[in-house]
């Protein structure tokens, strides 16, 4: 089976949904099954992975550039087109790339990494369209409108949970001490915030929740001066008791981002609308087994096999007691690893690719033909 992956990121750009594209596709790649190739943009030019095919070559992610698209889809002849959304870097490709890739291939499918808004980027041409449709976060067609859920209809639906996109670490006490040494932590507990910056991921208040006279924030996350809210989080780093107490790291190459979260008491997430398994931040910190704190709309309290306290979003009490209590516990058995992860997803994926490919054989249509009745 080839499976084209399409993904306006990919690393080492800087985004979440890049790095999903990544591990799908090295997973899938690592499986004797299935070819696994990726086209997306020319700043991913030199990564490598092995077992995949990496097409670095769109530049604009524009209408312009619709005919190179279809062109290199049609060369690579895959039996399925998968393309993730949204990522920062379409910029108005989105809105046909599916029908585009339809119309080059056969069967397509989607995966939709936030949910539904008025303004959602799938659009209703992506929507209505056949094929399959993967999702990260639960209940999501309960919480599209109903007029939404009748357009998505004839897709091939499966909720596939989201893992980890940083390996898990075990460092030993002497590489642990000498990471908190490295940032600053010697003799203070160590408090980390791994991903990007956004009003929706309420890092602003980790200033009011962590205790400057006791505590080191590292925020590893890109802050710019030229963004109005991460120049506030550069703001609050710089002002009053906690001047000279925060490190910003910028982005970090998922190795070293894991060996941080392992070295740290805590790992917290205080996400203004509430995480959940769709957020590979917090896969990442528990599969170091390090204290996570988060926050959820569905779930409450400290959940001891996870090592995970969910607090009410927006309750810095809680979150502020939910520290005293478990800062520094340690889940010595954080379940299963990100590559278990994975391979469970990549699993499930190849399911959905086959239920596709029967579903068109059945038709009559050849995925090489562009779909074509033979």
């Amino acid at each position: 089976m080839r499976v084209l992956l399409v993904s306006g990121s990919y690393p080492p750009m800087p985004c979440g949904v890049g790095d999903y594209t990544a591990q799908l596709a090295k997973t899938l790649g690592r499986r004797g099954d299935v070819t696994a190739a990726v086209l997306t943009d020319v700043a991913a030019e030199g990564s490598e992975a092995e077992g995949v095919e990496l097409f670095p070559v769109v530049r604009t992610w524009g209408i312009a550039e619709a005919p190179s698209i279809v062109k290199r889809i049609r060369r690579w002849r895959p039996d399925v087109v998968h393309i993730q959304y949204p990522t920062h870097y379409y910029r108005g490709i989105q809105w046909v790339l599916p029908a585009l890739a339809r119309i080059a291939n056969g069967p397509v499918v989607q995966t939709w990494h936030e949910y539904y808004s008025s303004r959602s980027w799938p659009g209703i041409l992506n929507a209505a369209l056949a094929g399959g449709l993967v999702v990260v976060r639960p209940n999501y067609r309960e919480k599209m409108p109903r007029w939404y859920r009748w357009l998505i209809r004839r897709k091939e639906f499966r909720f596939i949970p989201n893992a980890s996109s940083i390996p898990a670490v075990r460092l030993t006490e002497d590489e642990r001490t000498a990471m908190r040494t490295k940032v600053g932590a010697h003799g203070r507990e160590l408090i980390v915030y791994f991903g990007f910056a956004s009003p929706a991921k309420g890092i602003e208040s980790l200033f009011e929740i962590a205790d400057p006279q006791r505590h080191r924030i590292v925020l590893v996350c890109d802050l710019s001066a030229a963004d109005a809210y991460q120049a506030s989080i550069l703001a609050l780093a710089n002002r009053g008791d906690w001047a000279g107490k925060v490190v910003v790291t910028g982005f970090l190459p998922p190795g070293e981002a894991g060996r941080l979260l392992a070295a740290a008491d805590a790992a917290v997430f205080p996400f203004r609308d509430g995480g959940g398994e769709w957020n590979s931040s917090i896969h990442g910190a528990a599969a170091q087994g390090t204290f996570v704190l988060t926050t959820s709309r569905e779930r409450r309290g400290y959940d001891a096999g996870k090592n995970i306290h969910f607090a009410r979003p927006g309750d810095l009490g809680e979150m502020r007691q939910a520290l005293r209590e478990h800062m520094g516990k340690r889940n010595l058995a954080p379940g299963e690893t990100p590559s278990e992860g994975w391979n469970s997803i990549a699993e499930s994926h190849v399911e959905l690719y086959r239920a596709l490919l029967g579903r068109t054989a059945e038709a009559g249509s050849s995925p090489k033909d562009g779909g074509r009745a033979k």
